[in-house]
């Protein structure tokens, strides 16, 4: 990108849409912990940190805070929909 074409864009266009990408990123990475634990039957918190421990990219901040920060979150999701996966 030429510094002309970067200096031409809008930085709240830029913001907004890096803004979305995340939050999809963020949906999708619950979606597929919720999916994952339900297809294995864990409903127990403590089962469901150890199990997404060793599952989850150490590399991505965005997945080790969604396990802290969203942990009780996921397991009502799946606790919600067990007797669809189990």
């Amino acid at each position: 990108m030429q510094p002309s074409t970067f200096s031409s864009c809008s930085n709240s266009n830029i913001v907004e849409n890096v803004y979305s990408e995340l939050c999809q990123y963020i949906v999708e990475k619950f979606k597929y912990f919720v999916t994952l634990l339900g297809e294995n039957c864990i409903i127990d918190k403590y089962d469901a940190v150890d199990f997404l421990r060793k599952i989850c990219n150490k590399k991505s901040n965005i997945e080790c805070e969604l396990i802290v920060y969203a942990l009780d979150n996921i397991v009502n999701n799946v606790k919600s929909k067990c007797a669809f996966y189990c």
